[in-house]
């Protein structure tokens, strides 16, 4: 809870356990293949090394060349099969290549993990842009958007009972007023998610958001 975070954070509460869910078992997703956007970097990377330790080859997507590049050398140092693919979520035209591309590699899409996301810094409401505003919903939202539609169609087709999962923020609760596209675009995931939970729950498929709370990466700043 809100709460009980802040409590913690000003030293009033008791510490808890920063995991309290089960441990996936190390090979328990092999056989199976992930797709992760924003994955160059931070928490993307994050995810796609956790997915290839679990035993899943993994699709990765960005536009950071670089670091894709980082990302896959670690995931084959894994023994897992990578692929990168440059994308921009906020085009459905690439999202479409993406899974193309996933399914002619790999045969299958078992698991989409939609991360990609930006923030806009200093952009108060009263006078972010319209360029700032479409940028960082394009990404945020529209792309995660994408990401699931693309990724659900995909698994339909091939009868394969699959995972979504699109990350979120605590933002998504909050508000701030200096990143307000970035609070609306993540407060929409969770709703987002709820939807296509109740449009593909009939194919075996589930959907879930995951809305952590401040993580230092490169995007987030020092």
């Amino acid at each position: 809870p809100i709460a009980e975070n802040e409590a913690r954070r000003a030293g009033d509460g008791p510490e808890r356990p920063t995991t309290t869910g089960r441990e996936t078992p190390m090979g328990e997703l092999t056989g199976r293949v992930a797709v992760v956007t924003g994955a160059a970097s931070g928490n993307g990377r994050a995810i796609a090394l956790r997915l290839a330790r679990d035993g899943a080859d993994v699709a990765i997507a960005d536009l950071d060349d670089a670091g894709m590049a980082e990302t896959a050398q670690a995931i084959g140092r894994e023994g897992r099969a990578c692929l990168a693919q440059r994308c921009d979520v906020s085009s459905k035209a690439d999202v479409d290549a993406l899974f193309d591309a996933v399914v002619a590699r790999f045969g299958r899409v078992d698991v989409a993990v939609a991360n990609a996301g930006v923030v806009e810094r200093g952009s108060h409401c009263l006078t972010m842009t319209e360029q700032e505003w479409d940028r960082t919903t394009g990404v945020n939202l529209k792309g995660v958007f994408f990401t699931l539609q693309v990724a659900a169609q995909r698994m339909i087709a091939a009868r394969t009972p699959g995972r979504l999962i699109a990350i979120s923020s605590i933002m998504g609760e909050w508000g701030n007023a200096t990143s307000p596209a970035y609070c609306a675009s993540k407060g929409g995931v969770k709703q987002l998610v709820k939807s296509f939970a109740t449009a593909v729950g009939h194919a075996g498929i589930t959907c879930n958001a995951i809305g952590p709370g401040f993580i230092r990466t490169a995007m987030t700043g020092p």
